[in-house]
């Protein structure tokens, strides 16, 4: 067995990984929670077009995945496997990233509506180039955590140091967002009304400006600060055949020979399009449902962090006395009732009313339980993929990391891509969200089909999540039988060296 799987990793080692989260934290933060409303509220694209270029982007981020995990699992350099791709993504996905929240004038005013076949293309093809771009940073340093340790509860340890940064990051950086840029009321140029700040085109500039320089900065600390390791770490194997489309599908589908792989990505499907549904969703909740300010709305955010820091802090504690499945259910069942009780409470009549003074700390405490919940689930499920890695690689002699965390995100993206269009279809189909609207003059009929969609509708898809991980199987008992038997083959100490 090679000495990177004995190593015990240094503290600095932990942070230095996780730093690589903040990028892809606010890169997500920027996306997910602001690129509805400002596409559709702020210069004008209809939600269903917004929906259908994120699913159209998505699903061809989700290709994009397998492959650069398997070009990161057979690539062969003195730099290692993995930390090519860390230095070169971070500079194409900022302009990218840049790019996507400053469409062209000549398709935004246009003497009249907005070009909306021409901010589709400009939002499909900048999302498709963003979301590659993050794939090849993103596949490689979630493969590379799973390649630094291979003991169980120091892997934990690993992925809950990267979901913890990671969602320091991404509420700090919303809480700054919603303070400094998004505050107050403005003047919108296009029509001279005054709107507040998430629905004017303009506060996006500095901001997303701001998120470019953070998404350089972390993930090149993170490829800088772990690269003492790359002579510690396994080497690509001479590949037996060259990488090509069918190659490429053909290594996924062997992913899924793996029945708990199966059931993971089966897991993941229902989880991703909820969570699509949420993210398309939850910036219209809090402008138009709850009616918040952006001074308040910064203060939903921040509850989480404590919270997710103490969920993602508590999962390798949790998982090393009850292991992995008992945990991620715990997770889930939180998930699916955090997620939307507040929504739920407020349709039967039981949350106070828009602007009582109860309604944000009601809102902050419910924000503080689906992060504590998220948090804990995050490491969970990254720990089990690495455990069901170490499986397969009892039956294939491989170490493919850099496939089957891309293969997860290859099914997860897709689901979570349908999410976002079942969602922009919703509200434009079912809630009716009129153009340019205003928090506090929507009706009664649109806020109840929009707090519909975003509760008991969005609900049905996690619940399903719950149920499927009921089946897996590999226990701590079992990984450990697996990993004697990996120790116990001269040919794989041999190929690890």
């Amino acid at each position: 067995m090679s000495v990177e799987h004995q190593v015990k990793l240094s503290g600095w080692s932990k942070v230095f990984f996780g730093a690589g989260a903040i990028g892809e934290a606010v890169y997500l933060g920027l996306f997910n929670s602001f690129i509805q409303i400002f596409y559709n509220q702020a210069i004008g694209l209809t939600n269903t077009l917004i929906g259908a270029a994120i699913m159209l982007a998505m699903i061809g981020d989700a290709i994009t995945d397998p492959v650069v995990g398997l070009m990161s699992d057979r690539w062969r350099s003195r730099h290692g496997r993995r930390h090519p791709f860390l230095f070169v993504a971070p500079l194409p996905l900022a302009l990218s990233l840049w790019f996507i929240f400053h469409p062209p004038e000549f398709l935004v005013n246009t003497g009249g509506d907005p070009n909306q076949l021409g901010l589709f293309l400009w939002l499909v093809v900048l999302t498709i180039a963003s979301r590659a771009f993050l794939t090849l940073y993103s596949v490689p340093h979630l493969a590379l955590g799973g390649e630094l340790s291979r003991d169980q509860h120091q892997r934990a340890q690993l992925f809950s140091v990267n979901s913890i940064i990671g969602y320091m990051s991404g509420a700090g950086f919303a809480f700054v967002a919603w303070s400094f840029f998004l505050s107050g009321e403005r003047l919108r140029e296009g029509d001279g009304m005054l709107v507040p700040g998430q629905l004017d085109p303009a506060a996006y500039t500095p901001l997303v400006l701001l998120g470019c320089c953070v998404v350089l900065a972390s993930i090149w600390l993170s490829a800088a600060g772990t690269y003492k390791h790359i002579k510690t770490l396994s080497v690509a194997q001479p590949a037996a055949t060259k990488l090509s489309v069918r190659q490429v599908f053909r290594e996924i589908v062997g992913t899924l020979r793996n029945r708990n792989y199966v059931i993971l990505m089966i897991g993941f499907f229902f989880f991703m399009f909820a969570s699509g549904i949420f993210d398309t969703l939850n910036v219209h909740v809090v402008t138009y449902f709850w009616e918040m300010p952006a001074e308040s709305i910064r203060w939903i955010a921040l509850a989480g962090v404590p919270a997710a820091m103490t969920g993602a802090f508590l999962a390798p504690v949790l998982m090393k006395r009850f292991d992995r499945k008992p945990v991620l259910l715990g997770a889930l069942g939180g998930i699916f009732v955090f997620s939307q009780l507040a929504v739920d409470l407020r349709l039967l009549g039981i949350m106070p009313a828009n602007g009582d003074p109860l309604l944000l700390p009601a809102l902050m405490a419910n924000a503080a339980g689906l992060s504590s919940m998220l948090g804990m689930a995050s490491v969970t499920i990254m720990s089990m993929i690495g455990d069901v890695i170490d499986e397969s690689e009892l039956a294939t002699r491989l170490r493919q990391e850099g496939l089957f965390y891309s293969a997860r995100a290859f099914f997860a993206k897709a689901s979570y891509s349908f999410g976002h269009l079942f969602a922009g279809i919703m509200l434009d189909a079912f809630v009716r969200l009129p153009a340019e609207a205003f928090p506090g003059q929507l009706d009664d009929g649109v806020l109840f089909r929009m707090g519909l969609t975003a509760g008991p509708i969005m609900a049905v898809s996690a619940l399903l999540a719950w149920f499927t991980y009921f089946r897996y199987d590999l226990t701590r008992e079992r990984h450990m039988e697996i990993m004697n038997e990996i120790r116990s083959r001269p040919a794989v100490q041999k190929g690890d060296a």
